[in-house]
């Protein structure tokens, strides 16, 4: 579910209050909040005689609202679907669509069905948030901004929006908009810990200030302990500050978290090998290439450890593996 305030106008369903429940279940549905209570509401609705086919179509898209939320993304996909069936102008249902697309990679259909809608709600800030975020995830930054800029002229107090801008900043090597964005979106939502991590993002790899990515990593794992994309690039900017213990426990505490992240093994086992602990360093290098066996990096620095374990034959096979998927992977490390 989308950051702050909703912008999409709630459409009112308006012919289902036959009864004081119908009445309750239309106020629930058309909270579209990503509650099973809101499906089941909604639900309700759709199935009683009473209800026209306007609100059965309209309860079919907020309860599609509340399957996205809670994760169901193919029963909301068939509710969207259903819901435009009937109402082939419904922003919501055009907007959870695209989101639904957008999120498979399915960039056209995405930018199709925001097309649409926003040439219904021209002045909706948030369609253009949703084609913003598409532009960017679809490799092109410059469109993104083009219509984030236009989602922030409509909604200056959009958090979101600036957040989703400073990413595109971001990706475009723009330091001093992207922080200014990220400053913006943190101004107006101060327990945003998103837009601390992206901030973050920038002053790390951009920027190369460690203290003020830690500064802001730790602002993020406040706000949210269980952060664990933050703890792992905590972890890598206190290793470039050779605080190998700090690392260390964010790393550890990042898997403590999910058991199954790469990432986290991945930037562990460097760990291991830059400190000496080369065994560690292989246990961790197995776990992720079981995950990633054709990981040229895993591969390289996994038959570096071996070597320096005595093992030269197996450490020389995986360093020629590495090579063979890429020959430059030694400039990785």
């Amino acid at each position: 579910m989308l950051h702050g305030t909703r912008l999409l106008a709630i459409a009112s369903i308006v012919c289902c209050a036959a009864s004081s429940a119908l009445a309750s279940d239309r106020d629930i549905c058309g909270s579209r909040q990503p509650t099973a209570e809101v499906a089941a509401a909604c639900a309700r609705i759709i199935t009683a005689p009473e209800t026209s086919n306007h609100d059965r179509a309209l309860a079919t898209a907020f309860r599609g609202e509340a399957e996205r939320g809670q994760g169901d993304v193919d029963g909301a996909l068939t509710d969207y679907n259903q819901a435009l069936t009937v109402l082939p102008e419904n922003v919501i249902a055009l907007n959870g669509r695209a989101i639904i697309h957008r999120n498979r990679k399915q960039f056209d259909l995405a930018l199709a069905d925001l097309d649409k809608a926003i040439g219904i709600e021209p002045g909706n800030a948030e369609l253009y948030n949703t084609r913003g975020i598409t532009y960017r995830q679809k490799g092109d930054p410059r469109r993104a901004i083009e219509d984030l800029n236009q989602a922030i002229k409509l909604a200056p107090k959009y958090p979101l929006a600036f957040n989703n801008r400073g990413n595109a900043y971001s990706d475009l090597k723009d330091a001093a908009h992207a922080i200014a964005d990220f400053n913006q979106a943190v101004a107006q939502d101060p327990n945003y810990a998103s837009a601390y991590f992206n901030r973050a993002l920038v002053w790390s790899n951009i920027k190369g200030d460690y203290d003020k990515a830690i500064a802001d990593y730790d602002v993020a794992i406040k706000l949210n302990p269980k952060y664990e994309d933050a703890l792992v690039n905590r972890g890598i900017a206190h290793a470039q500050q050779h605080k190998m213990q700090a690392a260390l426990a964010d790393f550890n505490a990042a898997i403590g978290l999910d058991p199954s992240d790469v990432i986290a093994y991945d930037n562990r086992g460097i760990l291991f090998l830059k400190t000496g602990d080369n065994a560690r360093a292989v246990a961790d290098f197995d776990i992720v290439l079981k995950a990633e066996p054709k990981n040229a990096k895993m591969l390289f620095a996994r038959g570096m450890a071996k070597r320096k374990l005595g093992d030269k034959v197996a450490g020389e096979a995986d360093i020629a593996a590495a090579k063979a998927i890429n020959p430059d992977v030694e400039s990785q490390l």
